[in-house]
């Protein structure tokens, strides 16, 4: 378990407000197209292995202190490790999706 200050706990909740929004704030257009479109390619589903295997990088980003900083770390990533925190990530804005019960189109 990670401790997560009350700043970075406002920052994790603007991102994944934004991105239920469709402003996916921390990662460039033509990576979310990708992993989206391969999210309906691929009939195996995302492996819990991958989402553990990059949980130590989710973290990392989390601890970054700015948007600037958080994608400068993203950046540093190389692409399949880069492409699996995008699916992890987009695993954890849906799961706070259906938690909170809002109303989807």
């Amino acid at each position: 378990m990670i401790y997560v200050s009350q700043d970075q706990l406002d920052q994790v909740e603007y991102l994944i407000r934004q991105s239920i929004q469709g402003n996916h704030v921390l990662f460039d257009s033509d990576t979310v197209r990708d992993v989206f479109l391969s999210l309906r390619s691929d009939a195996s589903g995302f492996a819990v292995q991958d989402a553990y295997g990059v949980e130590h990088h989710i973290e990392r980003l989390i601890s970054q202190p700015s948007l600037a900083q958080k994608r400068a770390y993203l950046e540093r990533l190389d692409r399949d490790t880069y492409r699996k925190v995008v699916r992890t990530y987009f695993n954890i804005v849906e799961n706070n999706l259906f938690e909170s019960g809002e109303a989807r189109h």
